[in-house]
């Protein structure tokens, strides 16, 4: 990260690393098919969910230079929509709302709000601080699916996390061979005969 206003809200700072996201986009050159990616699913470290969006920054070529990401937090109109629905039902319980009551100033009903894309469901993105909580969250995710620890996986079940994580660009963090060394229990030469053998076999 080159750039930040307002980091209070994600904790992050200038030189924190890519996140998840940023990683998963890069690897797998997600910019080739979109200009941006807006209005998905975004969590602080801590879990504090935010709204965010992401643009690819292109030179006079077309090619990536950067991101400009942002993150919103919503809280407070979430806290204003549930309670808006409490005092909604507690009307309609009293039977104080009408037919009338949902239609709009012109007589219309309201417009459905638009659903999401099946992109902006699947998109999520952790805003990691660090290099570790990036590659770490990343196995931990895995290994919740999987209903396995890291450190008791077996053969199999590694080359399937380390599959995983290559093809999320885990790897293309600095020391992120050594942090999934040490989550697995193995030596940082290991990890590099697993992705020897995951790209070999591609």
């Amino acid at each position: 990260m080159v750039a930040i206003a307002n980091g209070n809200l994600s904790g992050r700072a200038i030189g924190s690393p890519a996140t998840d996201l940023v990683l998963h986009i890069w690897q797998n050159r997600e910019y080739d098919r979109h200009d941006y990616l807006t209005h998905y699913a975004g969590y602080t470290i801590q879990g504090h969910p935010v709204v965010s969006s992401t643009l690819f920054v292109r030179n006079s070529r077309g090619r990536v230079i950067g991101f400009l990401c942002i993150n919103f937090d919503n809280s407070t109109f979430r806290q204003a929509s549930q309670e808006l629905r409490r005092a909604s039902s507690y009307l309609d319980a009293l039977g104080l709302t009408g037919p009338g009551a949902e239609l709009k100033d012109d007589g219309t009903p309201p417009e459905e709000p638009a659903a999401e894309t099946e992109s902006e469901q699947s998109t999520r993105e952790v805003l990691s601080v660090n290099t570790d909580e990036v590659v770490t969250h990343n196995i931990a995710e895995f290994a919740a699916e999987l209903g396995i620890p890291p450190a008791r996986m077996n053969r199999q079940e590694r080359l399937r996390l380390i599959t995983h994580l290559d093809g999320s660009g885990v790897f293309l963090v600095k020391g992120s061979v050594d942090t999934v060394a040490r989550a697995l229990g193995i030596s940082s030469p290991s990890v590099y005969r697993y992705l020897h053998t995951i790209r070999n076999a591609a």
